[in-house]
């Protein structure tokens, strides 16, 4: 296991390296380092704003669905700030887990409340995705770009329904996986064993739990508020891009907001890669010059603007590890 992380970390560190390199072969080093230094600070302080709404709105849906089990505003958006620390940093958004974690054995909820909480709030946040990508190919114009086409227009509409269908059937698919856990169990003669039982206890009272969040009804109120936690983050990272751009003759106006999700969306699909850059650096900066360079971005931009991950990282890491540091103090220990 040791032997797998070390080569697992040298690849991402061999991807970051080389894909950088190959960006910044392609422009001047000094326009990167002007590009950064005549950053506008008020969109920068605006940006970092928008950031800390989503991240507010974020844990008022945790919030919402740990009840009727209490959790204070300080201790929500501390599982809140290093989920967002760990969500960029491991490969297949699975530093997202980290919020199961800290809730279930940093601040003694239970496994099955954190677990269904997270799998509800992941699916919203895949939910929201599709509104925004169909706005965003129509606004950009249908047939304009290679990424405004009619085939990711109903790639983005099949992942719409399909997602829909996941969560009207959460409990269902659920049990399926359950049984099928438990037939692969006895088959493989491990049904008796300690952590087997364990495991299917605590899906089982993990469906259990499920099934009172569907019984509230709060599914609609759930996702206009997962709409404004990704219209958040998209505001966010539009504002910073225009304080990075700025000093090259761009305004809110020709930078395009929904090119800007557009290459959002392109760039975050990276996270979902078995293997990418460590932290997500070079292969987000990639994928995000590639997106804006097939909307019609100049690639000397195209590759300036990528600065934006590095700010974000920056940011959400500073938060993460001082929320790290504030999850370590001796009086900040449960729910009680």
């Amino acid at each position: 296991m040791q032997k797998k992380k070390a080569v697992s970390i040298l690849i991402s560190v061999a991807v970051s390296i080389i894909l950088i390199w190959i960006l910044l072969s392609q422009i001047e080093i000094g326009d990167f380092v002007r590009t950064f230094a005549q950053i506008y600070y008020p969109a920068l302080l605006a940006f970092m704003a928008m950031s800390l709404a989503a991240a507010t709105l974020r844990s008022w849906r945790y919030k919402w669905l740990l009840h009727p089990q209490h959790i204070g505003w300080g201790n929500i958006f501390l599982v809140t700030f290093i989920r967002n620390l760990f969500v960029d940093l491991f490969p297949a958004r699975i530093g997202s887990l980290s919020y199961i974690y800290i809730l279930n054995r940093k601040l003694n909820y239970s496994f099955e409340a954190a677990t269904s909480t997270f799998v509800i709030a992941f699916i919203f946040d895949f939910l929201t995705l599709s509104p925004f990508l169909v706005i965003s190919i129509l606004s950009v114009g249908l047939g304009s770009t290679t990424l405004s086409s009619t085939s990711l227009l109903a790639i983005s509409l099949l992942f719409l329904l399909i997602i829909c269908l996941i969560l009207l059937k959460i409990t269902q698919l659920s049990h399926l996986f359950l049984n099928a856990l438990q037939h692969l169990l006895k088959l493989l003669n491990l049904k008796e064993r300690r952590w087997a039982k364990i495991t299917v206890e605590k899906i089982s009272l993990t469906i259990a739990e499920l099934i009172q969040i569907k019984k509230r009804r709060i599914y609609w109120p759930l996702f206009f508020l997962s709409l404004g936690i990704r219209l958040a983050k998209y505001g966010s990272l539009y504002i910073l891009l225009f304080s990075l751009l700025r000093s090259h003759g761009f305004s809110l106006e020709n930078l395009s907001f929904p090119k800007t999700i557009l290459g959002i969306t392109g760039a975050e699909l990276t996270s979902a890669l078995p293997i990418k850059g460590i932290g997500g650096f070079g292969t987000w900066e990639s994928a995000w010059a590639l997106t804006l360079m097939l909307l019609g971005f100049k690639s000397q931009i195209a590759i300036l603007s990528s600065g934006v991950h590095l700010i974000t990282n920056l940011f959400e890491y500073f938060l993460g590890i001082l929320s790290i540091l504030i999850l370590a103090l001796p009086f900040i220990k449960s729910k009680r």
